[in-house]
């Protein structure tokens, strides 16, 4: 069995930005911001590098921190952060005729090059990525010679959160996918690129080929004209840059098939705008998104699309009417030898009725095949975009955790299903007729039992931040919201009382593990009084650090 671990490679300019961006000229560094200064310097300059491609500041919070690796902020195992680990995910291209049989390549790449390889393949130069760049190496020499035929189908597939490290920890229980990868090509240093790391931003990172302080989204929650906002609230409206299956579907008159199957509707962003888009028309999506939800994943018993994407696309309806998930359920129940209602100690109903268990993966895939065939993805010489999330790794890692023998469960029957989709494509599209890549839009947390990190409570944060800068009685609230790498606050009350955020942000890093304890977590004995964060400062001060190139540089991507 082949070792994936490699040395990770730094993303040192992570992408060739080549598009003008629109900031903010920053002041010069004062000199009581010094100490603020030399903290943010003192972590991997790529951290920082990731933390600003992940930032605007026009929606970014106005606080950032970085823990010590592997601390981490939040409680239910938050995949978030700017180190290696979190970041380092799979990047598998796929396809006879069109990938060539390179096996492992070194050369490092982000989830932005993804869709400028896609365009490569099409042979379409219409859609410039804005940040980046194509994977050569990935491609045939025949694609882009004259008389080259594009794939009649590209496909771009996400095993959600299945990171490297979750491929490492379960290596040999995804055999098949394995035996690709020397008739494919497989980036060993492939990156998300961008910090926070979260499933919103991540996919329309992929989508648009620019990471997200050009395309908007930059987090879960993010500021617009002051106030807390969500990805796809109002539809597609935040995502501020097309994506390829916009342009290219438009170039082409809407002839091509551009299609999703995603989980909610925070993955849309990697497809298209739909009819959003001027001149695009509704291209096909379905969700498992809840009619009433309460977070940005919660999920239903139906395949949907939310009333505030409704309009743009146009829902696979049969998708409900695909079958065999009681079969399924029903296979996962007898893998121990014995039917009882559990998958392993796990009552299996309990878990959304079998739906948060691994038997959605193999039931899934017959739902994207129905759609596929349905909507006659790849029947002709126009060549067609099909993107799909599966969701059930990322499930499992905020759990139980990657370490988990729940996580071996779902990465097997991942890759059961990936043997399964390529015979469907080969049978139905035509062997040597289809493209795909296989990716993550990023890593999983280690179990801290295992990894031996502290979980920071945002709690005691909070409540610490409020009773210190925030003493009168107006009843506004300085904190508007805590996230696992970064605080939004209310700036015009901050300032009312008296302070800055270069105050809150020093008062931050001045906690240690017991300030910011809670939840049940305490620190180990003789670490109460470490400090908490590595770095703690102004988001702003990314745009002007001396250990980062001019904020213009870095965005044009000079190394």
């Amino acid at each position: 069995m082949r070792s994936l671990r490699r040395s990770l490679v730094p993303v040192l300019a992570l992408a060739a930005l080549a598009l003008p961006i629109l900031l903010p000229t920053p002041a010069p560094a004062q000199s009581n911001d010094d100490d603020l200064i030399r903290a943010a310097c003192s972590v991997p300059e790529v951290y920082l590098r990731r933390t600003l491609l992940g930032w605007s500041p026009d929606r970014g919070a106005e606080l950032s921190w970085i823990p010590k690796d592997p601390d981490f902020v939040g409680s239910g195992l938050p995949h978030v952060g700017p180190w290696d680990y979190i970041q380092h995910v799979p990047m598998f291209w796929y396809g006879p005729g069109y990938i060539p049989a390179r096996g492992e390549v070194d050369r490092p790449v982000t989830l932005a090059d993804i869709a400028p390889t896609q365009a490569a393949l099409l042979d379409f130069d219409g859609f410039k990525a804005p940040d980046g760049r194509v994977m050569t190496e990935a491609l045939d020499a025949a694609v882009g010679s004259e008389g080259y035929t594009p794939p009649r189908l590209i496909v771009v597939m996400v095993w959600d959160a299945a990171g490297i490290n979750v491929l490492e920890e379960h290596e040999g229980l995804w055999p098949y996918t394995e035996s690709l990868i020397d008739n494919g090509t497989w980036y060993t240093n492939a990156f998300v690129g961008s910090s926070p790391t979260s499933t919103a931003q991540d996919h329309a990172t992929i989508g648009t080929g620019a990471f997200p302080i050009r395309h908007g989204l930059v987090g879960h929650h993010f500021k617009i004209g002051g106030r807390d906002a969500t990805p796809w609230e109002i539809g597609p409206n935040y995502l501020m840059l097309p994506t390829l299956g916009d342009i290219y579907d438009q170039a082409k008159g809407n002839e091509p098939k551009v299609g999703i199957v995603a989980t909610a509707d925070i993955h849309l962003g990697m497809m298209s705008h739909g009819a959003f888009w001027n001149g695009g028309d509704r291209d096909v999506a379905i969700t498992r998104s809840a009619a009433s939800k309460r977070t940005l994943t919660d999920e239903g018993d139906a395949w949907n699309l939310p009333k505030e994407e409704a309009p743009y696309y146009t829902l696979a309806a049969t998708a409900n009417d695909v079958t065999g998930f009681e079969q399924d359920k029903e296979e996962l129940d007898r893998a121990d030898g014995k039917q009882d209602g559990k998958w392993r100690e796990n009552d299996i109903e309990e878990l959304v009725h079998g739906f948060d268990t691994p038997a959605r993966t193999p039931y899934q895939q017959r739902v994207v095949e129905r759609v596929l065939t349905d909507f006659d993805f790849g029947k002709d010489d126009v060549p067609d975009l099909a993107y799909v999330n599966f969701k059930q790794i990322d499930y499992v890692s905020h759990v139980w955790s990657m370490n988990s023998p729940e996580m071996g469960d779902s990465v097997k029957v991942q890759d059961d299903a990936m043997k399964a989709f390529v015979e469907y494509l080969d049978r139905e599209v035509g062997e040597g007729r289809w493209a795909m890549v296989v990716t993550a839009d990023h890593a999983a947390m280690p179990d801290p039992g295992v990894s031996g990190g502290y979980q920071i409570s945002t709690g005691p944060i909070e409540v610490g931040i409020e009773a210190t800068f925030d003493q009168d009685d107006d009843e506004v609230k300085v904190v508007s919201l805590v996230q696992p790498a970064q605080v939004f606050l209310n700036v015009a009350e901050l300032e009312d009382n008296g302070y800055t955020v270069a105050d809150v942000a020093r008062y931050v890093a001045g906690l240690t593990r017991a300030d910011t304890a809670g939840g049940g977590v305490t620190p180990a004995p003789g670490t109460e009084d470490e400090p908490a964060f590595q770095a703690v400062f102004p988001s702003d001060l990314l745009l002007d650090l001396p250990c980062l190139p001019d904020v213009d540089e870095l965005i044009a991507g000079a190394v």
